[in-house]
């Protein structure tokens, strides 16, 4: 059987990809050969960098030489600790974190809390647009994913102004926006789309000019709930999107770029018509019967809009991991999306690792890259060239593989996702276990939900949102789930035994309270294309009202 001749415009672009890339990608290779000399040699490169700086001066920099030295010169920070740092050089310019002087923020609001303001210098910028690069040249020599379109949801590039002047908002929408015009033709979306305010008509628009192209191999989005979130758009108003499409029209009365401009298509419009009427329903595998791959985080909660996605794309289009990115710092790069194997970006930032239940009891000792075990899992903390030092990121990563000597790591969970009533330690892993095996096992299509442990009564609620109006039974369903923890934690199951755990209840919510729930988290400051929750939660802390949303089962 002979190989099928790749397309020239594609050879071209992976041409262009092995020039720029090839490099960068022997470079990593081969520091991961011995990670505690490349590790070292960056963390004295951004201790004598940044020396100067108030942070630097105030914890002796110039003086450390090893890894060993610098935990003990410099204390574990969160965000909250380096606020003021960041702020007064974002506002004087004085160099409090870096030497450089920040020129972007990738705001974020993370999982909880307050707004945070990520500095990024102008080599920072760069070094995201490089790990981007090779994460392509990576997709490009495993798969034939780039073969023809990409639909690529990114953030805003500008979601505003520091009181300095300078800008804030994705950084990965910053880079989407400076493309070379060139390689924008592979992309669906104008970039401005992002810059719609609207929640409903952004996702409509990008319904729209999804739909309208057929020749899509590749989708691009970093939490796959959005790809959820336009499935469920397109069959839910599948009528008003092809008149989008027929006419070149969105929405009367949207306040819409003047860039995004939607050509009518009526073929195409057409086309969608009788796909429609075939099969009653329009799914990812109908309007891109083409589609190679989807990339994407694939790790912690992911895992959950994955499953509901899976019926509806074509058979043996490709799950190709986005790698362990986080607003802080990117913490792997795929390196061969054909295996998905992600390899922390050693030669970017400095990292250290605590043993995940070590540091749950209470006290661990910190980790270098070549000290982790396969198959641990372990919290992650790290220094980066813009300004973060020792920073708690409050991540739990699992040790996949090695590859050489360096560990491959893939995200599990935020640490937080991680309750405790009267001592069960129940995690957020343990419950997306629970959930979905029960509701598999009883044909209950979870849409959206949450688990809320409430330790004045004792006990854990599950709100669930079905994607259809099952009629499933709730006592059925609560057993179902509260047997699955049981079993997979001796701790949880001991303290229902004894009665110090009330039994799992489960309360419906009403249609459309999982979308209610994510509007409400991005008018809170968390990015929409970022969007992410903890299935797990203190119900005390929680910022939602689900209860106010159920409806009686």
């Amino acid at each position: 059987m002979t190989k099928s001749r790749l397309p020239l415009r594609y050879a071209a672009l992976r041409a262009a990809l092995a020039l720029k890339c090839d490099g960068r990608y022997q470079s990593l290779l081969s520091a991961t050969g011995n990670p505690r000399a490349a590790q070292k040699s960056l963390l004295r490169r951004i201790l004598v960098t940044n020396a100067s700086t108030h942070y630097g001066a105030r914890h002796n920099f110039k003086r450390i030489v090893s890894p060993r030295e610098y935990q003990t010169a410099v204390p574990i920070k969160n965000y909250e600790d380096l606020r003021k740092y960041v702020e007064i050089q974002e506002r004087t310019g004085q160099p409090c974190l870096t030497a450089d002087r920040p020129v972007y923020y990738h705001r974020t609001s993370g999982t909880t809390g307050a707004a945070k303001d990520i500095p990024l210098t102008r080599a920072g910028i760069e070094r995201v647009k490089e790990n981007q690069q090779l994460f392509a040249y990576s997709v490009a020599r495993g798969t034939r994913a780039f073969e023809g379109q990409v639909l690529g949801i990114t953030g805003q590039a500008v979601e505003g102004l520091m009181p300095s002047g300078l800008p804030y908002g994705s950084a990965s929408g910053l880079l989407y926006k400076r493309m070379s015009k060139l390689v924008r033709k592979k992309y669906v979306l104008p970039p401005e789309i992002a810059d719609i305010p609207d929640y409903d008509l952004r996702y409509f628009a990008i319904a729209a000019f999804a739909l309208a192209e057929p020749r899509v191999t590749a989708v691009g989005t970093a939490n796959p709930s959005t790809l959820v979130r336009i499935l469920d758009l397109i069959r839910s108003e599948p009528e008003a999107l092809i008149a989008a499409i027929h006419g070149g029209r969105l929405p009367d009365g949207a306040d819409l770029p003047a860039e995004i401009n939607l050509r009518g298509n009526p073929r195409r419009a057409r086309e969608l018509e009788s796909l429609l009427a075939a099969k009653g329903v329009l799914d990812y595998a109908a309007i891109w019967p083409n589609l190679k791959g989807i990339m994407t985080w694939t790790g912690g909660s992911c895992s959950v809009p994955l499953r509901r996605l899976g019926d509806s794309i074509p058979a043996g289009t490709s799950t190709i991991e986005l790698g362990y990115i986080a607003s802080e710092f990117q913490g792997t790069v795929n390196i061969d999306a054909a295996e998905n194997v992600c390899v922390p970006t050693l030669l970017d930032n400095f990292f250290e690792f605590a043993e995940r239940d070590a540091r749950e009891a209470g006290g661990a000792d910190f980790l270098l890259l070549e000290e982790l075990e396969e198959g641990g899992e372990y919290y992650v903390f790290v220094t980066t060239q813009d300004g973060l030092y020792r920073y708690d990121m409050n991540d739990i990563v699992r040790v996949t593989r090695m590859i050489n000597a360096t560990p491959c790591l893939e995200f599990v969970q935020k640490g937080k996702g991680v309750t405790s009533i009267t001592g069960e330690k129940l995690y957020e892993k343990q419950v997306l276990d629970a959930v979905m095996a029960a509701t598999t096992r009883l044909r209950v299509s979870p849409k959206f939900f949450v688990m809320l442990a409430d330790q004045e009564a004792a006990m854990y609620t599950l709100y669930l949102e079905a994607s259809r109006r099952e009629l499933f039974q709730p006592s059925g369903l609560a057993k179902a789930v509260d047997r699955g923890l049981r079993e997979a934690n001796i701790e949880y199951d001991s303290k229902r035994g004894s009665g110090r755990l009330a039994p799992v209840e489960i309360k419906r919510l009403r249609p459309g309270t999982g979308g209610e729930f994510r509007a409400d988290r991005v008018a809170a400051g968390q990015r929409d294309t970022q969007f992410k929750y903890l299935h797990l939660q203190y119900a005390q802390e929680c910022p939602f009202d689900f209860a106010a949303h159920s409806e009686p089962l």
